[in-house]
């Protein structure tokens, strides 16, 4: 496969949205719009052609900066096979709700019975941007080549097709010149097979892996990442305590029986008076309960420590986000601060 290939996933004639060119009056070469009326990127209004404006957009709509740097941990996460993706009607089979996102970085994670899925942007079926990604950095591009790949696993069936537009993963129809339906089953597959030929080499860390546990990924970004969470479902703070105290309950019953059997058995020995004693179960009898003690401490204090935790911290978040408005009016960064905890 040629490099061209490797840049250029599919020919002109397999694309899916005509209103791009590759304008090279630009410098460095851009994008314009085939209607000289048009000034956006398509399916982005809000989103001009400007090449540092839509440099920066891509980057934040396409990669992956934090599951790369988790990438060698993903096989704790994760089966370690970028197919490791079912088909949209097999989602339903396992009992998945289908829930879009527009961040990249939770494409194909699911938690529990949702599974969190990126539509496509109609721009990534038009052969000019992919001429235009060809000049980006290789992240962005791989990144790109990695999120159309992982659709060749979700629509593998025209029900799956079907189920796609029903859930607006894919873009609206638009007609072509001759009044026929462009996004038909038969030209999206077409399409998106072209994105089978890559493979992991090819894509992004992250898109060398297929569905990814949200429930794993918080406790590995812990370690990994430093972040007590990946991404919060309940932004509150009971429902977190709840989670990272549910673990011990099991460890303390279990104890709880252990200490029960120990206060039977030495009870017994007590009230019918055996001659003989057992030392070394007395002495572990009393240890351990020492023990179980100290554990109940310790839980409780690393609760109160995660209570005390989240009050200041939301505290100093907020004052943040005030010093930010008072110093720094027109910096839009402290528009889009965001806490990282719950």
């Amino acid at each position: 496969m040629t490099k061209s290939m490797d840049q250029i996933p599919f020919p002109e004639s397999h694309q899916l949205d005509g209103q791009l060119r590759l304008d090279s009056s630009k410098v460095p070469t851009g994008l314009s719009c085939v209607d000289q009326g048009c000034k956006t990127l398509p399916g982005q209004p809000r989103v001009l052609l400007d090449r540092v404006e839509l440099d920066n957009y891509l980057r934040k709509e396409l990669s992956l900066p934090e599951l790369n740097r988790l990438a060698p941990m993903l096989w704790l996460v994760s089966t370690p096979r970028s197919s490791h993706i079912s088909p949209l009607h097999h989602q339903a089979v396992r009992g998945r709700n289908i829930i879009l996102t527009e961040n990249p970085q939770l494409h194909l994670v699911w938690y529990y019975n949702q599974i969190f899925i990126k539509p496509i942007p109609k721009y990534l079926l038009s052969y000019a941007f992919w001429q235009y990604l060809a000049t980006q950095p290789p992240d962005i591009r791989e990144a790109a080549i990695g999120f159309m790949r992982t659709y060749s696993h979700l629509v593998r069936y025209e029900s799956d097709f079907f189920i796609a537009q029903e859930k607006r993963l894919i873009p609206n129809d638009d007609p072509s010149e001759n009044g026929e339906s462009l996004m038909s089953w038969a030209n999206f597959a077409r399409l998106i097979s072209s994105f089978d030929k890559f493979d992991d080499e090819a894509v992004s860390l992250r898109y060398g892996y297929g569905e990814l546990r949200l429930t794993r990924l918080n406790f590995y970004s812990r370690i990994f990442l430093r972040k007590l969470t990946f991404h919060h479902i309940n932004a509150q703070w009971g429902t977190f305590l709840n989670s990272a105290v549910a673990p011990f309950f099991g460890f303390f019953i279990i104890i709880s029986v252990i200490l029960n059997a120990m206060q039977v058995e030495l009870t017994v020995q007590t009230t019918n008076n055996i001659d003989f004693s057992w030392t070394a179960f007395t002495s572990v009898s009393k240890w351990f309960s020492v023990f179980a003690l100290v554990i109940a401490i310790l839980v409780l204090v690393f609760v109160l420590f995660l209570t005390g935790f989240f009050f200041i911290h939301d505290l100093f978040f907020a004052h943040s986000i005030l010093k930010g408005k008072k110093k720094s009016p027109q910096d839009g960064t402290w528009r889009h601060k965001k806490s990282g905890v719950v």
